[in-house]
């Protein structure tokens, strides 16, 4: 078995091991959660989140580009990195998601048991709240 097999079985394992455990669970808060907080403690987790998600966007990139292009010059690896960052990060005024996650979940309670984080991808990528509630939430994320 390959390496890279072994890491994501492992990962996926230890994904499955933290949802499951009761203290791990605050760490993915869901609709319930959000609608218990105020508008600042919703602020907090769109700007941290999108600040995470980015970084760890970038970090993958740079790893993977590098790893993929290491016998290219700086100028095409700049230009790479910048491909792959820039499909996926985010991008304009980060508070716009704020009423849209609580609309969403205000307009559909019985979907307050999904992530928080699921339905900010999916408004990042474009879908309005409608959309998710009509087509549910996009691939594996």
């Amino acid at each position: 078995m390959r390496v890279s097999a072994i890491v994501a079985i492992c990962a996926v394992f230890v994904a499955l091991t933290a949802c499951a455990h009761p203290r791990a669970a605050a760490l993915f808060p869901r609709g319930r959660d959000w609608m218990q907080w105020n508008q600042f403690e919703r602020q907090q987790y769109v700007e941290a989140y999108a600040e995470g998600f980015d970084g760890g966007l970038r970090k993958g990139c740079e790893t993977v580009l590098s790893s993929a292009t290491a016998h290219s010059d700086g100028a095409s690896l700049v230009e790479a990195n910048s491909r792959c960052v820039d499909r996926g990060a985010f991008s304009g005024d980060l508070m716009r998601f704020v009423p849209s996650i609580t609309a969403f979940f205000e307009n559909y309670p019985e979907r307050r048991d999904l992530p928080v984080s699921r339905v900010l991808r999916e408004l990042k990528e474009g879908r309005s709240i409608g959309q998710i509630h009509e087509e549910g939430l996009g691939g594996a994320r």
